[in-house]
């Protein structure tokens, strides 16, 4: 509806509708006025006309006294014959300029002055001097009548003018004042949750998909925000879809290595078996060494099922949950998933991470960050890759990346991080990332490896990891250099002493 006030569109109509009717009331009074202008203007004009015909019929009067000249008396009644149509046509409108008399006796007045000059030449040889003292004193009294007209035309003339101009300058402040109030009563209807909605969106663009409120009443924010807490879910399942995807990708990748990791356990086991069947029907068998045999057929039996067990959390689909980890097992649980693929290029991976360095977060995640970074620095260096992995407790303060590292997103978790970080660094002795390239690493489907090798989404879920654990990620590398990947996660204050 037009005036519905629940909608933004009906508050802001509204508003203008009611700022347009003001201004168009406005313009009606100033046309009224203008015309009211107009019409003292053609009065003037009458005005004028009628003094001009005045003046013209007293200097026919004069001539006429002066030299007898019966063509000036001629000419002084014709010029009040057109003072007398001139009445006759605008007496209406002349009336409100007759102050003390109305127009019916200033025509009353030319016509004894009209009735006295063609009584001329009769009374001009009975008493000249009578008959032009009556001529003289009409005519005077008619001219005295039509100059107060014109002072008062004037008059009234003048104050339609300085009334025209105070309605301007009274009307343009109104109209500002208008236009201000109506700006003032959308502020808050428009500005203010744009802005509201601003902030909320904020989070979502560094990653968070939170749930937007309506940051006003009105339908049209109501729409907006339902349809995109929409896309927003949708997005969310997606996105697990998607980790949950590359999860099972490199799934299909580790599960040779997995095959070989559990090949030693069950050799070992089977090698205990057959000594301990050979010695079970010997008389002389010693039972300390059958239950060093059953006893190494039990751990190598545990180590499979750890095995096992490593690989089923890393696959199964779990709710996020951050809980106390112990980084260097992390690590070497990790590194036994991925230990035939490491076998297969001829790679070292050197760990350098201190015993008692814990990182609360949700192992599964950190989990595949370790083997996503791992296979990007495999696929990037090739076969004899050195790999390093450290991770160190460092306090906030300084340069956090090295000069020129491209950071993924923000440093938001730098300045609202106020404790210690966890600094995590994986780095290779690759041929490295040119500079012009590495701005692109962490777009989703970007890969500088061959077709079939990768999909690009490695360093992308890496970024989706760093980010769930409100961390900072950011990658340094030069051509010919090898690359490194540093995550910074925050840590929690270690208690003294």
């Amino acid at each position: 509806m037009l005036f519905d006030l629940s909608s933004l569109r009906g508050k802001i109509t509204t508003a203008y509708i009611a700022l347009v009717l003001g201004t168009l009331a406005l313009a009606v009074i100033a046309a009224l006025d203008l015309l009211f202008l107009q019409r003292q203007i053609r009065e003037g004009e009458v005005v004028s006309d009628l003094q001009e015909a005045v003046l013209e019929m007293r200097r026919e009067e004069k001539n006429l006294f002066l030299y007898a000249d019966s063509e000036a008396r001629s000419r002084a009644d014709l010029y009040a014959e057109s003072s007398l149509e001139i009445l006759h046509n605008h007496g209406a409108s002349l009336a409100p300029l007759m102050r003390q008399s109305a127009p019916s006796g200033l025509i009353e007045r030319l016509e004894a002055y009209r009735s006295r000059l063609r009584d001329w030449d009769e009374a001009f040889r009975i008493d000249p001097g009578r008959l032009e003292e009556d001529v003289r004193e009409i005519g005077h009294q008619v001219y005295l009548a039509v100059e107060s007209m014109s002072r008062q035309e004037r008059i009234m003339l003048e104050a339609t003018v300085r009334k025209s101009q105070w309605f301007l300058l009274i009307s343009l402040p109104i109209i500002g004042l208008a236009i201000f109030m109506v700006g003032r009563l959308l502020r808050p209807v428009v500005l203010l949750p744009l802005k509201k909605l601003e902030s909320h969106l904020k989070p979502i663009a560094d990653g968070r998909f939170d749930h937007l409120q309506p940051p006003s009443d009105d339908r049209e924010f109501v729409t907006f925000t339902d349809a995109f807490n929409r896309m927003l879910r949708e997005l969310e399942i997606r996105q697990r879809r998607m980790l949950q995807s590359e999860k099972l990708a490199s799934l299909g990748i580790l599960a040779s290595g997995v095959a070989h990791e559990l090949n030693n356990p069950l050799s070992n086991i089977s090698s205990s078996t057959q000594l301990l069947l050979e010695e079970f029907d010997e008389q002389d068998a010693d039972p300390e060494q059958l239950r060093t045999w059953l006893r190494q057929i039990d751990s190598e039996t545990e180590r499979g099922k750890r095995i096992i067990r490593t690989m089923l959390d890393f696959g199964s689909q779990k709710v996020f949950q951050k809980r106390p980890v112990r980084l260097l097992d992390l690590v070497n649980e990790t590194q036994s998933l991925i230990g035939k693929a490491l076998l297969q290029h001829s790679a070292k991976l050197t760990v350098n991470i201190p015993q008692d360095l814990v990182l609360t977060a949700d192992k599964q995640r950190i989990q595949q960050l370790f083997i996503n970074l791992i296979q990007n620095a495999l696929h990037a260096a090739g076969k004899g890759a050195q790999i390093k992995i450290s991770a160190i407790r460092r306090d906030n303060g300084g340069a956090m990346f090295p000069e020129g590292a491209e950071v993924a997103g923000n440093l938001k978790c730098v300045t609202d991080h106020h404790g210690p970080f966890i600094e995590i660094l994986v780095a290779d002795d690759g041929p490295g990332i040119p500079q012009e390239t590495l701005p692109k690493v962490f777009d989703p489907f970007f890969t500088t490896s061959e077709p079939g090798k990768g999909v690009g989404l490695g360093m992308f879920i890496v970024q989706e990891i760093v980010g769930e654990h409100d961390g900072c990620l950011a990658i340094a590398s030069r051509a010919g250099e090898g690359a490194k990947v540093i995550a910074l996660f925050p840590g929690e204050e270690q208690a003294n002493g």
